[in-house]
């Protein structure tokens, strides 16, 4: 069987449905998109037809929208082929869950859903993949951990965190070709880091804390929406270990506002409790969850930027 997956490139979650793919498929064509990228990504597939040479084209951890959602859901040829795995508030409104090849889902009996585990039910109950294999089932316990910040809220578990500073060390293409390997081998009864990938994790976490320490001196602070925001300037990669160093530090901010020029994204973080950021995203033409959201750098975002640095309070 031949298959397409668009699926998001910026955490271990859009990683985890192409590892997913490849222990369910033999044939895996994986598309990295960013936020705000797969309307183009899955519209070059259609304009030139060869999204109806794969047998089932799947979205993961991404929800498409219009136009070309309307345009998948009229194309008989595509009928039964497609299907979206979702997991994000933004996209649980009916204009697109009413689509039968749509599934968004916020939480199911084990708490916050995330894109891999939604995926990896889906193959499940294909019987796509042996549901007694349990160290594919902990590694997307410790992805779904990851993404829904369950790691640090209720569990502390930390090795779900280097689960997410592995795939950081290594890449988009080494992380999946590494993890694919690893749940592979017949021989891998559960999961657990082997000493090169713990030296690898080790090394990253001393890089981490040597930026967020840089980071921390270089912020601006300015009311948005009556909060108290921090904003910096980083590269996009530290984002969420960014964003945990102002809580475990009680930084004096509402939220953070981090500003990542490398993929044009700003990234939303919510500091204290009870802030919710995906109202400041949707501001600037972005969308999220209630305590992590981003949006594009448009040509209006870029002078709204040099205002805060031009108007900036210390």
């Amino acid at each position: 069987m031949k298959v397409l997956l668009f699926t998001h490139k910026n955490d271990i979650d859009g990683m985890g449905n192409a590892i997913l793919a490849q222990l369910a498929f033999d044939e895996v064509n994986y598309v990295l998109c960013g936020t705000f990228d797969l309307t183009e990504a899955v519209e070059s597939y259609y304009k030139d037809g060869s999204i109806y040479d794969y047998d089932r084209v799947y979205v993961t951890d991404l929800c498409l929208e219009d136009p070309v959602l309307s345009k998948i859901a009229e194309d008989k040829n595509l009928e039964g082929k497609i299907q979206v795995f979702d997991h994000h508030k933004t996209f649980a409104a009916p204009k697109y869950t009413d689509h039968p090849f749509v599934t968004v889902q916020i939480k199911d009996d084990k708490g916050l859903c995330c894109g891999t585990s939604l995926f990896y039910n889906h193959l499940l109950q294909e019987g796509l993949l042996d549901h007694t294999n349990e160290a594919i089932k902990e590694f997307v316990e410790l992805t779904r951990q990851h993404d829904t910040w369950e790691w640090k809220n209720i569990y502390n578990n930390e090795k779900s965190r280097e689960l997410s500073i592995l795939f950081d060390a290594l890449g988009y293409d080494g992380y999946i070709a590494l993890m694919t390997e690893k749940l592979k081998n017949p021989e891998t009864k559960e999961f657990n880091f082997n000493s090169m990938e713990q030296t690898l994790i080790n090394n990253r976490k001393q890089q981490i804390k040597d930026k967020c320490e840089y980071y921390a001196d270089k912020i601006y602070y300015k009311e948005i929406l009556g909060m108290k925001a921090g904003i910096v300037f980083i590269t996009y990669e530290y984002r969420n270990e960014l964003a945990e160093y102002f809580r475990e530090n009680n930084f004096d901010m509402d939220f953070t506002m981090m500003i990542a020029l490398d993929p044009g994204v700003v990234a939303y973080r919510s500091v204290k409790e009870g802030i919710h950021v995906r109202p400041v995203a949707e501001l600037f033409g972005g969308k999220g969850h209630e305590k992590a959201a981003s949006n594009p750098i448009t040509e209006e975002m870029q002078t709204e930027i040099l205002k805060v640095l031009t108007k900036s309070e210390k």
